[in-house]
């Protein structure tokens, strides 16, 4: 199995309600992810895993982390409860977890770009974006055509480009 989705994480949550909380937080575009195995739990065992998210579990011990780039993950089940996708990252407890989101509409959404300061001069935006994009392995073509487009109008249109291109905050 290798379902690709986009997660909101919580680092080291203690309980299910920080991971909830964590998933709220539109700021967050989430992270794509692998979902390399499912582990299905009866609701008891769900709620003893939520309750305290920093135990060990064997079924947990050295999986997760990164492979090609892709956060790889866990996804835990069980009857009438929320769906939770957990990297271990080599540990043995949930040291992120988190639910599904939507995928994010831009097209590179793991590249984040800052534009909370809106009256920052164009060059400064579009060499930010560049900067992020090359650190995200966008290829050198993507970003060339993205320098084009944002280059090629006023602010407005820098900034509705960057918005179609990367997740912006």
């Amino acid at each position: 199995m290798s379902e690709e989705i986009f997660v909101r994480f919580a680092r080291k949550p203690y309980r299910l309600d920080e991971v909830i909380a964590a998933a709220r937080d539109t700021n967050d575009p989430g992270r794509r992810v692998n979902i390399i195995e499912t582990k299905v739990l009866s609701a008891e065992e769900y709620d003893a895993f939520t309750n305290s998210l920093l135990q060990d579990h064997a079924w947990l011990a050295g999986k997760g982390g990164y492979l090609n780039l892709k956060c790889q993950v866990i996804e835990v089940t069980a009857p009438d409860r929320q769906t939770l996708y957990v990297d271990p990252s080599g540990s043995a407890y949930g040291r992120y977890v988190g639910v599904r989101v939507s995928e994010p509409t831009c097209r590179y959404p793991d590249v984040r770009v800052y534009l909370l300061d809106r009256k920052a001069n164009r060059m400064s935006i579009i060499k930010q974006a560049h900067r992020a994009a090359m650190k995200e392995g966008v290829p050198k073509e993507e970003i060339k055509a993205f320098v084009a487009e944002a280059s090629s109008g006023d602010r407005e249109q820098l900034i509705a480009a960057c918005e179609r291109w990367f997740f912006c905050i």
